[in-house]
């Protein structure tokens, strides 16, 4: 099994579920995790919550405030950061690297409304156009 580098941390779907919630809120005590998990329906409880922003705190993708009786947590990392690097894995572990194989399973396997087909055309003009003119002549 290939070791995982610092910079890469797993996320386990749990751990990104409290990484949403603190997303949404900005930052939250367990207690206010912990309502919001259970009014989304997942069963945790109070410890299953303080474990999981214990476990994302210990990776770098919250920090936390203990100052207080109840610590504040809040994330370190956005949304994107965390898309960006889950789909690298996936590229490199599904596609070999190749991301354009994910794009063109992307396009077969999912349809896409009218103005995402459209503003998917006008990127691949841009990036055929780039090309083009960054290419040296013959």
């Amino acid at each position: 099994m290939p070791r995982r580098t610092p910079s890469e941390p797993s996320l386990p779907e749990s751990e990104l579920d409290v990484l949403r919630i603190l997303w949404d809120r900005g930052q939250g005590t367990v207690r206010e995790v912990l309502q919001v998990a259970k009014e989304a329906g997942l069963p945790w409880s109070y410890a299953t919550v303080a474990t999981l922003l214990d476990r994302l705190e210990a990776k770098g993708m919250v920090a936390s405030d203990r100052s207080e009786l109840a610590f504040l947590y809040r994330p370190t990392i956005d949304a994107q950061e965390v898309r960006r690097k889950r789909v690298n894995h996936l590229v490199e572990k599904l596609y070999e690297g190749e991301p354009g194989l994910l794009v063109m399973h992307l396009l077969k396997t999912h349809s896409l409304d009218p103005e995402q087909a459209k503003q998917v055309r006008s990127l691949l003009d841009g990036l055929a156009a780039e090309t083009k003119t960054s290419r040296p002549p013959r």
